[in-house]
C-alpha cells in the first residue's frame, strides 16, 4: 500500500498517481476513469473494467433472480 497526499487543484482536489499505478490500471494520461464511492472508499477503475464489472454485476442479478425459488428451497432447510 502506498500512501498519497490529497492536494488543492484550482477548486478541486487532486490525488497524484505513479506511472506504476496508471501502469496496473491500465490507463494512461489523458484516458477517462469511472470514479466512485463504495462505503466511502474511493474506487477508480478504466472503462473497460467498469463496463466488465457492470455486465458480471448485471449477470449475477439475473441468475438469482431466475434462481430464486430454489435458493430460498435452499435457506428453509432440510425438512
Amino acid at each position: 500500500m502506498s500512501r498519497k497526499r490529497i492536494t488543492s487543484a484550482g477548486d478541486s482536489a487532486a490525488v497524484i498517481l505513479s506511472q506504476e499505478i496508471l501502469d496496473v490500471m491500465g490507463v494512461k494520461v489523458g484516458d477517462e476513469i469511472d470514479v466512485s464511492v463504495v462505503d466511502r472508499t474511493l474506487i477508480l477503475r478504466s472503462l473497460e473494467e467498469a463496463e466488465r464489472a457492470r455486465k458480471v454485476d448485471a449477470a449475477t442479478k439475473d441468475i438469482f433472480e431466475r434462481r430464486r425459488s430454489a435458493y430460498e428451497e435452499l435457506a428453509g432447510g432440510a425438512e
